[in-house]
């Protein structure tokens, strides 16, 4: 038989497991409906349901929509904005440490196009994003969620995507039936309700209840009595309810008891630490820890944690992430009106960038190479840009032809990076602002509020009557005049120490206009107030003052706890001097990091949730 409809009473059986009226750990009720699939078809039906847009990244990047968090209140992506400094650390910390309270949160839709690869197929999961236009790791925002405003909510867009992602993978279960159940071409209904409910555990990351068993067992029943579905098409059925349902689609931090602070069960531990390093269902390890209630301490945790930064799924979503952070994906559709600017360049840029943080994130060195790093890989025409000789003698190119070399002394890091350059340039010109306001954010975690409108004519008037000066003499009327001096005095010094570097990185020491370039700098307190002669000077103070390794932690803290609300952890938060406090401790490299973030308390404890 060829289902078209359900019967209504297996249609509410359907929802009851969805979402409609479902509930996770059995006591949540959620809000959001969808459309059962026609059995044995490939062409979902319209759903319902909806997402928002995710926040830009500090360093820019592009948005993607789908995930949240549950918790309420419209913030920051966990940077403090203005003018707030890195601070003196926290006097009256006391542990455990909480970031965030008890919520749900719900997955983003790399996460469910994942975890989905994980259930079934990785080339399913490949497919399912595909078809629904889900960007890769590189291109998600960092922290890759929704506009907190938004928080928890599930809107039409949103669950017409999750339905056609649920509908995607029933119909895969039923177009390979055999082959994905394990119950051959003449299937029982002891095989196919053995595997949904394997299937059910596995999706929701944790045993089933006794209530979910049954629920599963009663619309598997109702599909194949009530609407004479055969039992491959009742399978499809109750595939595409368990990929829809709240159980799959949130995640809880409801620990013992969600109106209470206090740790998070195991399993929720190890999904939490999973989605954190792997963007997708934790493994049978961690599953396996969660059961013997071996996930309650660092040392546990952090066992897993070397071991999952290991595998080729934790270092890619974590480049991907980092790849979003640092801007990258804006070179894709900067205009830059500079002949050499091709899309050959453009190209290659976004390569060294690829290369330069395989290496400095998992070559075991310091997470300052970051900053300090005097090594870039390049190709022939990016060299050419560096003005350093290619391929360096002993050289073994990759298959792009791309190999490492030694920076001249003008070079060191990020900062100096034709990628970096070039993403905060004008289409014309080199951008000050632009640059002191990505470094700010990216590296130093403080965000600067956009001018009010009441003083919109008096900068375009200053525009116009600095129109011919340079960009020392425009940095030093806006630093000197109130009320712009307000906010460049915060940022201005870091974008002039990058003033020598054209358009797209390259090293020059006249202007357009053959102007002598002064990138001397007093820095801002919040890197110790120090001098710097140039963007070397400057990184090298970024570093040397504790302020881009506590940003890094920072976000990274926020980026784990999939928090993008008012509540996250910030710069002069405990929860982060903890961190900052056991990474200090360590070989300080990257991987020293995640894992600094992943063993803290608040990693695992949460304070008191709004219950309603």
């Amino acid at each position: 038989m060829r289902l078209t409809c359900l019967t209504l009473s297996a249609a509410v059986g359907l929802a009851a497991l969805s979402g409609c009226t479902g509930s996770i750990d059995e006591g949540t009720p959620m809000g959001a409906s969808g459309s059962a699939p026609s059995a044995g078809t490939s062409s979902p039906p319209a759903g319902s349901g909806v997402g928002g847009a995710g926040p830009q990244s500090p360093g820019g990047g592009a948005t993607n929509p789908g995930g949240g968090t549950a918790s309420s209140g419209a913030g920051a992506t966990g940077a403090p904005v203005g003018g707030t400094t890195a601070g003196a650390p926290p006097t009256d910390c006391n542990t455990p440490q909480t970031a965030t309270s008890k919520r749900l949160v719900r997955l983003s839709f790399n996460q469910i196009t994942n975890s989905i690869g994980g259930l079934f197929d990785a080339m399913l999961g490949n497919k399912v994003a595909a078809d629904n236009q889900v960007v890769d790791a590189e291109h998600r925002t960092f922290p890759p969620l929704q506009n907190p405003r938004e928080g928890n909510s599930v809107t039409d867009a949103t669950w017409k995507t999750i339905d056609a992602m649920a509908q995607a993978a029933g119909q895969y279960v039923f177009d390979n039936f055999g082959t994905v159940t394990s119950c051959g071409a003449m299937p029982t209904d002891d095989c196919a309700q053995t595997y949904l409910n394997t299937l059910a555990q596995k999706a929701y990351r944790r045993p089933l209840t006794d209530g979910e068993k049954a629920r599963l067992t009663a619309l598997y029943t109702s599909l194949k009595s009530e609407s004479g579905a055969t039992i491959n098409e009742a399978v499809q059925h109750v595939v595409y309810a368990i990929v829809q349902a709240p159980q799959f689609v949130y995640r809880t931090e409801f620990g013992a008891d969600a109106a209470t602070a206090g740790t998070l069960t195991p399993y929720e531990v190890a999904s939490t630490l999973a989605y954190f390093l792997t963007d997708t269902l934790p493994d049978a390890e961690l599953l396996g820890a969660a059961a013997a209630n071996q996930l309650s301490d660092a040392a546990q945790l952090g066992a897993h944690v070397d071991r999952i930064l290991k595998t080729p799924s934790a270092q890619k979503n974590l480049h991907g992430a980092m790849m979003s952070y640092f801007a990258y994906p804006d070179l894709e559709n900067i205009v830059i009106q500079d002949p050499e600017f091709t899309d050959g360049i453009r190209n290659s840029m976004y390569h060294e960038g690829e290369l330069f943080l395989q290496n400095v994130l998992w070559g075991g060195g310091k997470l300052s190479e970051l900053l300090l790093s005097r090594k870039a890989y390049v190709n022939a025409s990016l060299a050419s840009l560096y003005g350093v000789p290619f391929p360096a003698p002993g050289t073994t190119l990759d298959a792009d032809m791309f190999g490492p070399v030694d920076l001249p002394a003008n070079r060191a890091g990020l900062v100096t990076q034709v990628a970096f350059l070039t993403t905060r340039s004008r289409p014309d010109s080199t951008s000050v602002v632009g640059r002191g306001l990505l470094i700010k954010s990216a590296f130093l975690c403080t965000d600067t509020p956009a001018p009010p409108e009441s003083i919109t004519g008096a900068i375009e008037e200053a525009e116009r009557m600095l129109a011919g000066a340079s960009e020392r003499q425009k940095s030093d009327y806006r630093t000197t005049t109130s009320p712009c001096s307000v906010c460049h005095l915060g940022f201005d010094a870091y974008g002039l120490t990058l003033d020598t570097y054209d358009v797209i990185g390259r090293y020059r020491s006249m202007d357009a206009q053959g102007r002598a370039i002064d990138t001397s700098v007093t820095l801002p307190k919040q890197v110790g107030g120090a001098m710097a002669k140039d963007a070397v000077g400057m990184a090298e103070a970024l570093v040397a003052s504790g302020a881009f390794s506590k940003c890094m932690g920072t976000n990274l803290l926020n980026y784990a706890l999939a928090d993008v609300s008012a509540g996250a952890a910030t710069l002069d938060s405990c929860a982060v001097d903890e961190v900052q406090k056991s990474f200090a401790a360590t070989d300080q490299s990257f991987a020293a990091l995640v894992k600094a973030v992943a063993t803290s308390t608040a990693f695992v404890n949460r304070s008191q949730g709004a219950v309603q």
